[in-house]
C-alpha cells in the first residue's frame, strides 16, 4: 500500500512522534522513508547570504535531530534518508511529495492555540489541504 513515505521532520517532540510513526508504517510495509527537514529563509531575505546564514544556523540543531532519527531507524530496522530543503515547509513538502511520487506525507501536529493557527497558519493544515496523497498528521 505504502512504498515511499515523506516525513516532515525538524527534530520537535512532535517530528519524531511523526517519524516514529513513518518507521512503524515502514516496517509493516517495507517502504522507503525519507525524513525532509525544511529550514524556512527569514521572511524578507533578499540576499543569497540571508539565505545562507539561515541554513547554517540550522546545522547544528539539525544535527542532532538527525543523530537522533538514524538511531530510531537502525532500531526499527527500516532504512531512512535524511534531507534538508529551504522554503516554507509546506510548499516544500508538498511538492516534494508530489514530484518524486510518495505515497504518504507523515507530519506531526505543534497544538498551535487558536489563535496562533489564524495567524500563522498551520503546517499541517496546508499540507492536508494541497498534498496530492494521503497525509497522516501525528498528535
Amino acid at each position: 500500500m505504502f512504498r515511499r513515505v515523506l516525513v516532515g521532520y525538524d527534530g520537535s517532540p512532535a517530528a519524531r512522534k511523526a517519524l516514529l510513526a513513518a518507521l512503524d508504517l515502514a516496517s509493516r510495509y517495507r517502504a522507503d522513508v525519507v525524513a525532509l527537514a525544511v529550514v524556512r529563509p527569514p521572511e524578507f531575505a533578499e540576499l543569497q547570504g540571508e539565505v545562507d546564514a539561515a541554513v547554517a544556523q540550522s546545522r547544528g540543531p539539525l544535527a542532532e535531530a538527525f543523530r537522533w532519527a538514524r538511531n530510531q531507524a537502525r532500531r526499527a530496522g527500516v532504512p531512512v534518508t535524511l534531507r534538508t530543503e529551504v522554503g516554507h515547509p509546506a510548499e516544500v513538502l508538498v511538492r516534494v511529495a508530489r514530484e518524486e511520487a510518495f505515497d504518504l506525507i507523515v507530519l506531526g501536529r505543534r497544538g498551535l492555540t487558536p489563535v496562533q493557527r489564524w495567524m500563522l497558519g498551520s503546517v499541517s493544515e496546508r499540507v492536508l489541504r494541497y498534498a496530492h496523497c494521503p497525509v497522516m498528521v501525528v498528535h
